[in-house]
């Protein structure tokens, strides 16, 4: 509405033609990552650990369509919401952003970090995230006989801090209780690569 309003119709045109450009290159930047990482983290991980590359593309793919193909769904279930699409986009990202940033600064930063401790603590995070977004639904709130827990219209941000602090906390915790990760696996993550081979 503010672009129609203020801008010519020419204007208007090539403003559209570069906001789809970036779009573009943003999605597909997301879909070949997120299928490689399913394909390289996940199916040749778990399942297919002798899979050639003829096979890993062929699973990329079908990982993509899929993806695309939720996608498609997603955007007709969002044009039905009350909400704007700014305001959905970032709800979902809160869910993931404190969790991750938790991972991400207890794994760099603290060699005493271990992995199991970090999956515990992103998992406790995207959960925390998600009973708070869920604490903020009308019908939920009179179910449990709650006030709201947040009194601002768009809380996303404070879904990110307290996943965030969950997560730390789970991750803080349960790597002093878990083995430490071996000395040459954290080599790659503190050195760069394993000390023997370091300059």
């Amino acid at each position: 509405t503010l672009i129609s309003s203020l801008l010519p119709s020419g204007l208007r045109g090539m403003f559209v033609a570069a906001f789809l450009a970036a779009l573009m290159s943003s999605v597909d930047s997301y879909l070949n990552s997120s299928a490689t990482i399913f394909t390289n983290d996940f199916y040749q991980r778990f399942f297919q650990s002798q899979a050639d590359g003829r096979e890993l593309l062929v699973v990329g793919r079908a990982i993509t369509v899929v993806l695309l193909s939720w996608a498609i769904v997603f955007a007709f279930y969002l044009t039905n919401k009350d909400q704007g699409i700014y305001a959905i986009f970032q709800t979902m990202m809160s869910i993931f952003q404190g969790p991750a940033l938790a991972v991400l600064m207890a794994g760099l930063l603290w060699k005493r970090a271990t992995g199991i401790a970090a999956l515990s603590g992103f998992l406790s995070g995207v959960g925390t995230a998600i009973f708070l977004y869920l604490a903020t639904w009308e019908s939920v709130l009179n179910h449990l006989g709650w006030d709201p827990l947040f009194q601002v219209e768009e809380p996303f941000l404070y879904f990110s801090v307290w996943a965030f602090v969950v997560s730390i906390t789970v991750v803080i915790g349960g790597s002093l209780i878990t083995s430490p990760e071996p000395e040459e696996k954290q080599a790659y993550v503190i050195h760069g690569q394993p000390k023997e081979h370091s300059s």
